[in-house]
């Protein structure tokens, strides 16, 4: 069924996880996370996320794409056109892309582009991909195409980006190999992230040496180890403010952080509030 301005249409592809909608924005009830490459696709209306702890705006005209391994959701949004496609990230590590795509791929922060005649574009293939998608006989085709759109928006943010900017060429020289230790690496710290963590331990995963480690990971997601990891720990404390009538004691023990302190420190740097007062706005 394809889908059409201020209506409802998605469709999923089971045995890959691929995931296509089309139409207004829904309602999040919580924070959510999944493994995937999302794109957001403004085509009417505006996005207000919350995402890894801080404010995400993705409004008409413009397109978001980020790895949806941070908790996130939908804030506030105005009604209107909205395509969305989840992309598994080892389908996207199978694509063959350029050192350079992946790395951007695996970056920490949503990358986000305006370009109307490429969100044009990407609204009429995604009518196209819902009917495709879950069609064994057609869903490879949807497939390219979604590969090409993701090069489509790594191109125009690369023209876009300032030549000494830290999206250039930060990442270049990255072989296949340290692209997997730098998936590796963000993989451990996102199931670790509530235990008591190091860098070493994440190092240890890719038998690098720390220092080594560090700069692979800086390199590739543009914040080290230490960020990643507290922005995991932030992103869960603000899942349980909203979602939990757990203490704030019990919150920051449940989301990685050793002390109150710390626990208050970074939530409230990231929140631009204190938690208390998070969670009462949040509710």
């Amino acid at each position: 069924m394809a889908g059409s301005p201020g209506s409802r249409s998605e469709v999923v592809a089971a045995d890959q996880g691929l995931w296509c909608r089309r139409g207004d924005p829904p309602v999040m009830e919580s924070m959510h996370r999944h493994n995937d490459v999302e794109i957001n696709v403004v085509v009417r209306g505006e996005l207000r996320y919350l995402h890894a702890g801080a404010p995400l705006i993705v409004r008409e005209g413009r397109i978001a794409m980020f790895w949806a391994t941070q908790p996130h959701g939908l804030v506030d949004s105005r009604p209107g056109d909205v395509c969305w496609v989840h992309v598994p990230l080892g389908t996207a590590m199978r694509w063959g892309l350029p050192e350079d795509a992946v790395g951007a791929l695996l970056r920490a922060r949503p990358l986000v582009i305006e370009a109307p005649d490429l969100v044009a574009r990407f609204a009429g293939m995604t009518s196209l991909w819902l009917e495709e998608i879950g069609d064994r006989t057609r869903e490879e085709f949807a497939l390219l195409e979604i590969r090409a759109a993701v090069l489509r928006i790594l191109q125009t943010e690369a023209e876009h980006a300032s030549p000494a900017g830290p999206s250039d060429g930060g990442r270049r020289g990255l072989t296949a190999e340290r692209l997997q230790h730098v998936r590796t690496m963000a993989q451990v710290v996102m199931d670790g992230f509530t235990e008591e963590l190091a860098v070493a331990d994440v190092a240890s995963a890719v038998h690098l040496a720390p220092s080594h480690a560090m700069t692979v990971f800086r390199q590739a997601v543009g914040v080290t180890i230490g960020e990643y990891l507290t922005m995991c720990r932030v992103a869960e404390a603000q899942r349980l403010l909203i979602t939990s009538g757990l203490t704030t004691a019990e919150i920051a023990s449940a989301s990685g952080f050793g002390s109150l302190s710390s626990f208050y420190s970074h939530v409230t740097a990231a929140c631009g509030m204190a938690p208390r007062e998070y969670r009462r706005l949040g509710r």
